[in-house]
């Protein structure tokens, strides 16, 4: 009887070794991830950007450049019209 205890307790003690090597490999990656981002949030602000408005910040600037670019498009229109009479091939 004591023989399928041992080998269960030896299971058991087998199974809680590699889950607490799992789980410390697990705390690296964590610490890891955590420094990668703290490394990414400190560039940010050094680009004089807040981390936690990002989103936003990108909102807005897709936006004025998607302006932009269709102000360019209406300025080009406008002055392919302007040229069009002195144009062989309008």
């Amino acid at each position: 009887m004591s023989s399928g205890l041992d080998t269960r307790l030896k299971t058991a003690v087998a199974l809680r070794d590699r889950l607490s090597a799992e789980s410390q490999r697990i705390a690296g990656r964590k610490e890891a991830a955590e420094k990668a981002l703290a490394d990414v949030e400190k560039e940010i602000r050094g680009k004089k950007l807040d981390p936690d408005t990002l989103d936003q910040t990108l909102d807005t600037l897709n936006a004025a450049y998607e302006q932009a670019v269709e102000s360019f498009e209406q300025a080009l229109d406008a002055a392919r019209e302007a040229l069009a009479p002195y144009m062989e091939n309008p």
